[in-house]
């Protein structure tokens, strides 16, 4: 059994699957941030360095998590995103606050060109944000926990459920042969 076999829930399928529907909304978030603060960038001509920052982070999520979406469907898949995720978590959350200090209250109308608020459009991008780190760091805890029981598998020896079971006979009976090898019984 794959989801729960011997190696718990965080080697099995469904925390696979959490993972790939994490995934999927990190890349769903950072193709909304992209295209929101592409408008800014394009319409405002207008280039903070938060602004940069901010699609800069969201580009390079986008790009790794095209890849990163189809890892977890993988059945030896074992947490190897670790450290990307990692590092996107801890750059998500600076992207946040950067926003939330450029947007947040009445901040939003001044870092806009004149007549031009677009607030809604600020306050999506921080809400994108919040989606998007808050599934970042569940995606680091869960595969912090897939990659430590994966070692930990490694490192008892367990192997397959398949291969480790008892040894038996054609009348089902369990065999006493020494360290695990096959007795041959001829059918009378």
């Amino acid at each position: 059994m794959d989801t729960i076999g011997r190696g718990g829930f965080f080697s099995g399928r469904i925390a696979r699957t959490l993972l790939g529907l994490s995934n999927f909304v990190i890349l769903a978030s950072s193709i909304i941030i992209t295209g929101i603060l592409s408008y800014f960038l394009h319409h405002w001509g207008y280039r903070g360095t938060h602004l940069v920052y901010n699609e800069v982070i969201a580009v390079l999520t986008l790009l790794f998590y095209l890849i990163a979406i189809v890892l977890p469907a993988l059945k030896s898949y074992r947490g190897y995103m670790l450290p990307l995720n990692l590092a996107l978590t801890y750059l998500w959350l600076t992207s946040l606050i950067f926003s939330s200090q450029d947007y947040s209250g009445r901040r939003c109308q001044y870092f806009s060109p004149r007549f031009v608020n677009r607030c809604g459009l600020k306050h999506t991008v921080q809400a994108f944000q919040i989606i998007g780190f808050s599934f970042l760091l569940f995606n680091t805890i869960l595969e912090a926990l897939m990659w430590a029981t994966h070692r930990r598998e490694q490192r008892l020896g367990s192997g397959d459920a398949e291969k480790d079971r008892p040894l038996t006979t054609t009348t089902g009976t369990t065999t006493g042969a020494p360290n695990g090898e096959r007795v041959m019984q001829a059918t009378v």
